[in-house]
């Protein structure tokens, strides 16, 4: 018998303190509901995946820390021959889906209770990372779709950045294990605090 997901509805950052210091120089949103699976090409099957996928998607598996999206899909290289794919509010029928589409091909692992993801924007949101991040995230240095697995505040994360808002302030997407969360949030929360930091639900 096949056990079913568990299905995590608790907020890892249930709580902790919704804002620090005074204004909204950071915003950081929890993304919810959002289907994630680590994909990783068996030997020699990596042409057949990104076949597979390409068909079923409309996407080209990057082959470089970059990330593609189409519609509620996205899928992000971080290394030879695996990504990170992730699909809005399928949480942990999305990494099954995949499954039985790779079939023999790739090992899928659904991951969507294991992370924790915050969508971060704000006029001082480059600021506050470049407190915490060893990287370069000037926007010449580091464009729109790229990824990069590193630290944040003695956390490792995977960070990649997004389009810009309408206003033109930065977007990202940081992403740890859920037993880091609350360390993740306080690097954040604490970086911010002179710019003011805000943290809200999806």
């Amino acid at each position: 018998m096949r056990a079913d997901p568990t299905g995590i509805t608790t907020s890892a950052f249930a709580g902790l303190p919704a804002a620090v210091g005074s204004g909204g120089g950071v915003i950081a949103t929890e993304r919810e509901g959002l289907g994630i699976a680590r994909i990783a090409a068996r030997r020699a099957h990596a042409p057949k995946v990104a076949e597979l996928l390409r068909a079923q998607f409309g996407l080209e598996p990057p082959n470089a820390p970059r990330r593609v999206s189409r519609g509620d899909v996205a899928i992000a290289g971080v290394a030879p021959g695996t990504w990170l794919a992730t699909r809005d509010d399928a949480s942990n029928a999305f990494a099954e889906s995949l499954g039985s589409l790779l079939g023999d091909c790739a090992s899928v692992s659904d991951q969507s209770d294991a992370y924790v993801i915050l969508r971060l924007t704000g006029p001082k949101v480059r600021e506050t990372l470049a407190k915490l991040l060893p990287i370069d995230i000037h926007p010449r240095g580091f464009l729109v779709n790229d990824v990069a697995q590193t630290i944040c505040g003695y956390v490792g994360v995977t960070l990649w950045r997004l389009e810009n808002t309408a206003q033109g302030d930065p977007v990202f997407e940081i992403w740890t294990g859920r037993s880091l969360a609350v360390s993740l949030d306080q690097a954040i929360a604490h970086g911010a605090a002179e710019f003011g930091f805000v943290r809200q639900s999806a």
